[in-house]
C-alpha cells in the first residue's frame, strides 16, 4: 500500500469516526433539536454544494467567481452552525464542539479570501467607487442597523445580560459587514453578466414543493405548536359536519386536556377563528391535512407576481417572485399547519381581483370585486385583526379609485359582509354572542385576573411569569411595546429572506438611499405599518415558531420594499454590472434554501416543540383496534392527542394522558368493553 492510499483511507475513516460521532469528537450538540451527527452531516452536505458551486463556475472559465461563491455558502453555513436556532437565536462562540473551531475557520477564510480580492487593483477601485457612491455618512448608518438587527434584546433584558447583547451585536454586525464584502468582491472579478428569467409559475411549483418537503420531512406531518392541533381538531370536528362535538366522560376530561380545546356547556371545541380550520377540512377528507399550506404558498408566489405585474412592472414582479419562493420564512410557513398561508392568499387574491377589475363598470369587473370582498371578508374569519385592518385600507383605496364606480365598491363590500358574517355566525352558534368569540369566553375562564386584549395595564396579558422571556414583564406597556417591535424586525432580519449578513438590508437601503418610490410601493409600506403598527400595542408577539408569524400578512409589502432597495443598488451601479448583480440575487436565493431552510429543518423544525411523528409510527405499527392508549411521554402530549377523532368513535383508539392507576381506572370505566394499552415514548 503506498503513502497515498493510506493517507486516504486514514481520511476515510477520519470522516467516518466524525460523522458517527466516534470517541474523539463525542461531545454534546449545540441546544438544538438536531443531534450532532445530524448537523455533521447536514454541514457535509454544504460542503459538497459549495464543491458544486465552484465546479460550475470553474468550468466557465470563471474560478474566483466561483470560489467566492462557495465561500459564501460555506460562510453563511459556518454562522449558522454557531447559531443557536431556537427560541431567540444568538451566536454560540465556544470550543465545544470542536467543530465550532473549524466554522470560525471558514469564515476567517472568507474573510481572508475577500480582503485578497478587495486589494488587487480591481478590488480596490470598486471599493472606492462603492464608498464614493454610497456616501460614507450613510454606509455607517447602515453599519449600524445591520448590527443592531442581528438579533433580539428581548431574552437579554429579560434576564440582565447587557455587556452580553453589546458584544453579540459587536460580532454578529462585523460577521454581517465581512459576508457584505464577500458580495462587493464578486463584482470585481470575472464571472457571468446575467441570469435566467425563472417563469413565475415555476417559482410558484418550486416554492409549493419544498415547503410539502419540508411538511413531510422536518415536520413530520404532525402539529408543532398548541395552536395546530387545536385547528386540526377543528377541521375534523367540521369533517364531520358539525362545529363541535360532545363533551368527553367527564373521568376522561383531564386526561383529553389540551390548551385551546374547550370542553363547556357539554361541547368539546377548538376556540380559535374558524377560517383557516374550514379551509384545512379539504385536507383532511383527502386524507392529507399537510398538503394544504404548500399548495396555497404555491399560489401565493403566482398571485403576488401578477399583481407586481400589473401593478409597477415584470422586472419588479419576477423580483418579488423569486424571493418569496426562496424565502425561508415563506417555506417554513406553507410546510406548518398554521393559519398565516390562508389569510396571505386570500388577501392576495383580493388585490388580485380588484386589479384585474380594472375601472371599468360591466358585471365582470363587478364579479371581481365581489370574489375580492369574499377572500378580504375570510381574512376577517381567519384572522380578525389583520381582516379588519386590510378590509378596511382595501376599501379606501377603492374608495379612492372610483372611477371603477360604485358597483365594485358595493360588489366588494356585499362580499365581505357576506364571507365575514361567518365569523360571527360561528360565534352565536357556540357562545351565545356573535361578539363573543368561543377564544375570549375560554381564556375568560382559563386567564381569570388576566385579559387577551389589546391596550396597556398590569391585567393585559397572560398570568405573570406564564410565559417567561415569551412575556417578561407583567401585564404590558408601551416600553415592552417597543421591545416585541424590536423582537419583531431582528426576527424578520433573520428569516425573511434567509440572508445571514442581514435580510433587510435591503429594505435599509431602499430608505437610507432615498429610492423614489412608486405610489404602490406607498401603499404596501401603508399596509406594513398599519398591521405592524397595530401589534404595538398587543402584549405578546410570535417570533419563536416560524418568525414574526404575527406580521406575516404583511409579508409582501416586505418583499415588496425588500425589492426595491435591489433596484436601487442596481440603479447606482454602472451598467456593464447590473447583469452580475441579477446573478449575485439568484446565488443567495440559492444559498437561502440550500443552506438556511435546510439549517432550520434539521436543527429547529424537526422535533420543535417535543412534538414528532413517533407515537404515531408506533401506534402504525400496532393493531391498536378502538383501545384505550394511555400514553407517557417526555415530549409534548400532544404529539399523541392529536391523533385523536373529536368525536371518539367505538371504532377507533382513544389517546390520552397517563394520570396514574387512580385515573386511568376512571377513565377505563367510562369507556368499558375497551382494551386497555400502556404505550411509553422514550424520547
Amino acid at each position: 500500500m503506498n503513502a497515498v492510499q493510506a493517507m486516504r483511507q486514514r481520511c476515510i475513516a477520519a470522516l467516518g469516526l466524525w460523522l458517527c460521532g466516534g470517541p474523539a469528537w463525542a461531545v454534546e450538540a449545540p441546544v438544538t433539536n438536531a443531534t450532532l451527527v445530524e448537523l455533521r452531516l447536514w454541514f457535509l452536505v454544504m460542503v459538497l454544494a459549495a464543491v458544486l458551486v465552484l465546479g460550475v463556475f470553474w468550468r466557465r472559465g470563471q474560478f474566483l467567481f466561483g470560489i467566492l461563491g462557495a465561500a459564501i455558502l460555506l460562510g453563511s453555513s459556518a454562522r449558522l452552525w454557531l447559531t443557536l436556532p431556537l427560541w431567540f437565536p444568538r451566536l454560540e462562540i465556544s470550543a465545544v464542539p470542536p467543530e465550532n473551531l473549524i466554522m470560525l475557520a471558514v469564515l476567517a477564510a472568507q474573510a481572508g479570501l475577500t480582503l485578497y480580492v478587495l486589494l488587487q487593483p480591481a478590488g480596490r477601485t470598486a471599493t472606492m467607487a462603492l464608498v464614493g457612491r454610497a456616501g460614507i455618512l450613510r454606509l455607517i448608518l447602515l453599519a449600524v442597523l445591520v448590527a443592531a438587527f442581528s438579533l433580539s434584546a428581548t431574552p437579554y433584558l429579560a434576564y440582565g445580560y447587557h455587556l452580553a447583547f453589546g458584544l453579540q451585536i459587536g460580532v454578529g454586525g462585523a460577521l454581517s459587514f465581512m459576508q457584505m464584502a464577500t458580495l462587493v468582491a464578486l463584482f470585481t472579478v470575472a464571472g457571468p453578466d446575467g441570469a435566467p428569467r425563472i417563469p413565475a409559475a415555476g417559482l410558484a411549483a418550486f416554492a409549493a414543493v419544498v415547503s410539502a418537503v419540508l411538511a413531510w420531512t422536518a415536520f413530520d406531518r404532525v402539529p408543532h405548536v398548541q395552536d395546530e392541533l387545536a385547528y386540526l381538531f377543528q377541521a375534523r370536528t367540521f369533517a364531520e359536519g358539525a362545529l363541535w362535538s360532545p363533551a368527553p366522560p367527564e373521568a376522561a376530561q383531564p386526561a383529553l386536556e389540551f390548551y385551546l380545546l374547550d370542553v363547556h356547556e357539554g361541547k368539546w371545541i377548538g376556540v380559535p377563528a374558524p377560517g383557516w380550520a374550514f379551509v384545512l377540512t379539504v385536507g383532511v377528507l383527502i386524507g392529507a391535512p399537510w398538503l394544504i399550506n404548500p399548495l396555497l404558498t404555491g399560489a401565493s408566489v403566482w398571485l403576488a407576481h401578477d399583481i407586481l405585474r400589473r401593478a409597477v412592472s415584470r422586472e419588479r414582479a419576477d423580483l418579488v417572485a423569486l424571493l418569496m419562493a426562496t424565502s425561508p420564512w415563506v417555506l417554513a410557513t406553507g410546510a406548518t399547519l398554521m393559519t398565516h398561508a390562508t389569510a396571505l392568499v386570500m388577501v392576495l387574491l383580493a388585490w388580485w381581483c380588484l386589479l384585474c377589475a380594472g375601472a371599468g363598470s360591466s358585471r365582470r369587473d363587478a364579479v371581481l370585486a365581489l370574489v375580492a370582498g369574499l377572500a378580504l371578508g375570510w381574512v376577517f374569519v381567519t384572522r380578525p385583526l389583520d381582516g379588519l385592518i386590510i378590509g378596511g385600507l382595501t376599501g379606501l383605496w377603492l374608495l379612492r379609485r372610483l372611477p371603477g364606480g360604485f358597483g365594485q365598491v358595493l360588489a366588494c363590500a356585499l362580499g365581505g359582509i357576506a364571507s365575514g358574517s361567518v365569523f360571527l355566525l360561528f360565534n352565536y352558534a357556540v357562545t351565545g354572542d356573535a361578539l363573543l368569540t368561543p377564544q375570549a369566553d375560554y381564556l375568560s375562564r382559563y386567564w381569570p385576573d388576566t385579559q387577551n386584549a389589546f391596550g396597556f395595564g398590569a391585567n393585559v396579558g397572560p398570568p405573570a411569569k406564564m410565559w417567561g422571556a415569551l412575556d417578561i414583564w407583567i401585564g404590558h406597556s408601551p416600553a415592552e411595546g417597543l421591545l416585541n417591535l424590536f423582537n419583531g424586525f431582528a426576527s424578520l432580519n433573520l428569516e425573511l429572506l434567509g440572508w445571514t449578513f442581514g435580510s433587510l438590508v435591503p429594505v435599509w437601503i431602499a430608505f437610507i438611499w432615498r429610492k423614489r418610490l412608486t405610489g404602490f410601493d406607498w401603499a404596501m409600506l401603508a399596509v406594513f405599518s398599519a398591521l405592524v403598527g397595530a401589534l404595538f400595542f398587543y402584549w405578546f408577539t410570535g417570533t419563536f415558531y416560524v418568525g414574526p408569524r404575527y406580521w406575516h400578512t404583511a409579508l409582501l409589502p416586505a418583499f415588496v420594499l425588500a425589492a426595491a432597495g435591489i433596484e436601487e443598488v442596481r440603479r447606482r451601479l454602472p451598467d456593464e454590472s447590473r447583469g452580475r448583480l441579477n446573478c449575485i440575487i439568484l446565488l443567495l436565493c440559492a444559498v437561502s434554501v440550500v443552506s438556511f431552510a435546510s439549517w432550520r429543518g434539521v436543527s429547529k423544525y424537526s422535533g420543535y416543540g417535543g412534538y414528532s411523528g413517533d407515537i404515531r409510527r408506533q401506534a402504525q405499527a400496532e393493531d391498536l383496534g378502538n383501545s384505550l392508549v394511555f400514553v407517557t411521554t417526555q415530549r409534548d402530549i400532544g404529539s399523541a392527542l392529536y391523533l385523536n377523532d373529536p368525536f371518539l368513535p367505538p371504532d377507533k383508539p382513544i389517546f390520552l394522558r397517563d394520570l396514574g392507576p387512580e385515573q386511568n381506572a376512571a377513565v377505563i370505566a367510562a369507556f368499558p368493553g375497551r382494551e386497555v394499552v400502556y404505550m411509553k415514548d422514550e424520547d
